[in-house]
């Protein structure tokens, strides 16, 4: 279950006339509010069922295309779907990575512990807003950020802490 003021619904919410990109297939139990008011969505997976069946590190689509991008990916390859992420998002996008998640102590587990997701966001040039772990049934990251260009991001700014979750913000950093 989802917090309605954690990511996922800082991430839908103002979407009137956006468009938005989700690639991957999100977990059973996480469900995207309806996204009616969205100027267009763009399903994208690497099998059927999508919009587009396409290899996530190079997707058929221009530069700066979509307001929101959604990526639900364990990001075994990181920096770059983090690129490719940040190529398709326009100036003062949004984007919502769903990425598994795995304790620190918990070695053999295919996940990202929090810190180590936020360090390789950041060096992807990604500014985390907020954040929340999501435990039913598997454990999940979902990690609400902007591109770090210089510009604010579309949509509620308001950085939020809530009992499940710590919202976070990194500074970007300038040439």
């Amino acid at each position: 279950m989802t917090d309605p003021e954690g990511p996922l619904a800082r991430f839908v919410a103002g979407g009137r006339n956006v468009r938005m990109l989700i690639v991957g297939q999100l977990p059973p139990t996480l469900a995207l509010p309806d996204l009616g008011e969205c100027e267009r969505v763009v399903r994208v997976a690497a099998s059927a069922p999508a919009d587009a069946i396409a290899d996530p590190l190079r997707l058929p689509f221009v530069e700066a295309l979509f307001d929101r991008v959604l990526l639900a990916s364990p990001l075994p390859e990181a920096r770059g779907l983090l690129r490719e992420t940040w190529r398709l998002l326009a100036p003062a996008g949004l984007a919502l990575f769903v990425v598994p998640a795995r304790r620190p102590w918990q070695l053999t587990k295919q996940g990202w512990a929090g810190d180590a997701l936020i360090e390789a966001l950041a060096e992807g040039m990604f500014e985390v807003l907020a954040r929340q772990v999501v435990t039913v049934p598997d454990r999940h990251h979902l990690m609400l950020a902007a591109k770090c260009d210089g510009l604010a991001p579309i949509g509620p700014t308001r950085v939020t802490t809530t009992a499940a979750a710590t919202a976070t913000a990194l500074p970007c950093e300038t040439p």
